[in-house]
């Protein structure tokens, strides 16, 4: 009882601070000019209706604060030039021979101080105020509205605009510092509802929510339509949110990763993407090169569609609650709004290097059809169906060898009975020990990464039929917050959780014995990443490792929701859940059910087939027999080769939202 009155308590405390007013005042609507409007501003929304004498009730309407993306002050009439600038195609980077006692810096200079091209937009597309005296602010907002013949919703813009009323404040002056307030309160909660009432009350003018993002653009990607996209669809939803940036566009293979390992990202905010999934592969793996990787990779990542697949995209929509149709508007809608979220990554190492991936790795079909519809890439996401179509009538079966370490006991399909069970649920966490004002963890001054392997039993049965304890038993790291400037809580690399539905659920089962292993590796500037689950790739794995071999149509290593707009992979990842997704598929599966299959990925069906096997892993190990085919990683191929990997929980960080 006690509980229940605490948590209906605290819901009421909540909705009575959403309904807290904060601003009141009379404007009238612009351009129109006809009658007085109350507005009355809290943190659930700005509400307006008009002020009348008579008896006549009028409907109060609200723009939500969670449409919001910015407010802007009306500026005198004219086109405008938006605040961002963008960098034309550049000469290849000076190489590290360079004369220069900091070459990085110097390049980064010189390449960055570029003559930028300004976008120009008509007057009529942002409401300007006729004359200087016409003071009021612009409300931008995307609320969701039903589409034509259809059940769907989809975001739509709203632009409302108010200007002072005459009656409200003579001076000018008075006028002006009146409208500023407004405009700043409205900005401010339109970053974050819960901001504290004192930020909200000082007398300070509207600060921009973060310093300058360098996006990054790939006018090739996908139909080559990147450029265009942005120019028309992105950069009026910046100037909305008054978002700053500076737009490279990239002109050869590898140009991301020469950047990200040359320029000094503690200039930046954050880094932009739009282009395909190839660009951000590059951008994460050009940062990974750094020396000072383990502080750079927090440089929050944002994704924008640009190109064929768009897979982290659609996952980051996904996450957030967002139509995936259309994209553009959404994700740009998301990245206005965004907080800054962990991203696990996934190390793979083949004979020669290492790669860091963050959506997925895939042999098989999956990899041939990524890899053949390259020709047809000038039809955007539909050289997928064409591609899958084309292997499914002639289908391939590969030979090879798949090893993996679960998170939990591994049962093969046709072993799930209901019995009792001996259960064990691994966990890896990865801390940090850099001095980087980034990290949590600078106590330990070693630099070479170590294992330490922590085992403990918990045999308390929940009426669920889970082990209950202390903490969740999927649990990966420590959960734990740092405060940035803004007093908002941001998640440390070891802040990473498992959901709870990484145990085996036996509804029949009376006893379960669950013993937890725990790993742990610590990371640090300077020094390699940390792999103690990975032995050398020429020596055998452990054997708490599972071993299958034979023929497969394919497998996949996921950990992302999606692979496509129409391929949700894995319906139950996250983000960042500290683990990896494998899917296999072994030979024997006729043509008929093969396209089944496929057609189910749409909805995430796929899953339930009992062709596909699926298994939580936090690492494994693909050893092909032959050489034919093709291994896909993050969309970028890679010969036929022995590789491994594993996960890295919440190493990077995304804009996106929870």
């Amino acid at each position: 009882m006690t509980l229940a009155w605490s948590h209906d308590f605290l819901g009421f405390k909540m909705a009575a601070l959403m309904d807290q007013v904060l601003l009141e005042g009379e404007f009238m609507l612009f351009p129109k000019k006809k009658g007085i409007y109350k507005l009355t501003l809290t943190r659930r929304g700005l509400y307006y209706s008009p002020v009348s004498n008579s008896n006549t009730v009028y409907e109060e309407k609200c723009i939500l604060i969670s449409d919001i993306v910015g407010c802007r002050c009306l500026e005198k009439g004219g086109n405008v030039t938006l605040q961002g600038a963008i960098l034309p195609s550049s000469p290849s980077l000076p190489t590290s021979n360079s004369t220069d006692s900091n070459p990085k810096t110097k390049d980064a200079k010189v390449y960055l101080q570029k003559e930028p091209e300004h976008l120009t937009f008509p007057s009529n597309y942002f409401l300007r105020a006729p004359d200087s005296d016409t003071h009021g602010f612009v409300v931008y907002a995307y609320p969701f509205k039903k589409k034509l013949f259809s059940s769907k919703t989809s975001r739509s813009r709203l632009v409302v605009a108010f200007e002072m009323a005459h009656s409200s404040v003579d001076l000018l002056e008075e006028k002006k510092k009146e409208t500023l307030k407004w405009q700043k309160v409205i900005s401010l909660l339109a970053r974050d509802p819960h901001i504290a009432k004192e930020a909200l009350d000082t007398s300070s003018s509207v600060q921009t929510p973060q310093g300058k993002l360098l996006v990054l653009i790939n006018p090739h990607s996908g139909p080559g339509k990147a450029y265009t996209i942005f120019k028309s669809e992105i950069v009026p939803m910046l100037y909305e949110a008054n978002i700053p940036y500076t737009a490279v566009i990239t002109d050869h293979a590898g140009h991301a990763s020469e950047l990200m390992k040359e320029i000094c990202l503690s200039d930046w905010y954050g880094v932009v993407i739009v282009s395909g999934d190839g660009l951000i592969f590059e951008t994460i793996n050009g940062i990974m090169q750094r020396d000072d990787w383990a502080s750079s990779i927090n440089v929050p990542i944002g994704c924008l569609p640009g190109g064929s697949g768009n897979a982290l995209c659609c996952s980051i929509n996904y996450a957030a609650g967002e139509p995936l149709d259309p994209m553009v508007l959404h994700s740009t809608f998301i990245l206005a709004k965004h907080r800054v979220v962990p991203m696990d990554l996934v190390i793979v190492q083949i004979p020669n290097r290492s790669i860091f991936s963050f959506l997925s790795v895939t042999w098989g079909i999956m990899a041939d059809i990524d890899y053949e519809s390259e020709r047809y890439r000038n039809l955007g996401e539909a050289r997928f169906t064409l591609g899958a179509i084309k292997r499914i009538v002639s289908l391939r079966t590969y030979r090879g060898r798949i090893s993996f370490l679960p998170v939990a006991e591994y049962t093969p399909n046709e072993m799930m009975k209901p019995k009792k069970v001996l259960t064990k649920v691994r966990r890896f966490s990865l801390r940090s020990r850099s001095n980087s004002k980034n990290t949590l963890d600078n106590g330990d001054s070693e630099s070479s990464p170590r294992l330490s392997t922590k085992r403990s039993f918990n045999t308390e049965i929940s009426e669920n039929g889970l082990a209950d304890g202390n903490q969740p038993c999927g649990e990966v790291g420590l959960v734990g917050t740092r405060k940035t400037e803004d007093g908002s809580g941001d998640m440390t690399p070891n802040a990473q959780r498992v959901d709870s539905d990484n145990m085996i659920i036996l509804s029949e089962t009376q006893e379960l014995r669950v013993e937890k292993e725990t790993y742990s590796g610590k990371k640090s500037d300077f020094s390699p990443v940390p792999t103690p689950l990975l032995p050398p790739l020429n020596q055998d794995v452990p054997e708490n490792w599972v071993q299958l071999e034979g023929g497969f149509v394919l497998i996949a290593a996921v950990y992302q929701t999606h692979l496509g707009s129409d391929m949700l992979a894995a319906p139950e990842a996250h983000l960042c859940d500290g683990h990896i997704n494998l899917m296999m598929v072994r030979e024997g599966i006729s043509r008929n059910a093969l396209l089944n299959l496929f057609l189910s990925f749409g909805q995430g069906g796929h899953v339930h087939s009992p062709y596909v096997e699926s298994v939580k892993v936090l690492a494994f190990r693909l050893e092909p027999e032959t050489k034919t085919g093709n291994i896909m990683i993050d969309g970028e191929r890679f010969e036929p080769c022995s590789l491994q990997a594993q996960i890295l929980p919440g190493l990077a960080r995304v804009m996106a939202i929870k």
